[in-house]
């Protein structure tokens, strides 16, 4: 298992503003990522490049990363984790963040204390039981009005 840590908590994607450019791409919208979110995302790949002494991970793989907190104030977690997914291909850790099969996030809120624990190592697939597959076909017949 490796272990990284992060000084800070990356900001959330949700910091990024969406303009509209009149350019030739297939959305024709474009982002703004502000300075101050910029230098705190490459202040993260930069932690990340100083603990990352193995190659890149190419495989599947399971992450586990712990949040301290320190106060209550409200983080959406989810965006958070798409920036450091983001941070961690970037450090040369994950060679795509689309390599992530499974993970847990955690909050902990410690007053004074801020940073970000992770753990990765590689994933090992759980096999679903042909009874949760079933279950899941009859659900979806349910739904679909099917009820056969």
């Amino acid at each position: 298992m490796n272990v990284y840590y992060l000084s800070f908590i990356p900001p959330s994607k949700a910091n990024r503003v969406k303009i509209n450019l009149r350019a030739f791409s297939k959305s024709g919208k474009r982002y703004i990522v502000p300075k101050d979110v910029s230098l705190k995302i490459n202040k993260a790949i930069w932690e990340l490049q100083r603990q990352n002494n193995s190659k890149a991970f190419s495989e599947p793989v399971e992450i586990k990363i712990d949040f301290i907190l320190p106060d209550k104030r409200r983080r959406d977690l989810d965006n958070i984790m798409k920036t450091l997914g983001d941070c961690l291909v970037y450090a040369g850790i994950l060679d795509d963040d689309n390599l992530i099969f499974k993970q847990t996030l955690e909050k902990h809120i410690i007053k004074g204390i801020e940073g970000v624990i992770i753990r990765i190592r590689k994933y090992n697939e759980r096999k679903l039981s042909t009874e949760e597959l079933m279950n899941l076909e009859r659900f979806k017949r349910t739904i679909n009005g099917n009820t056969d």
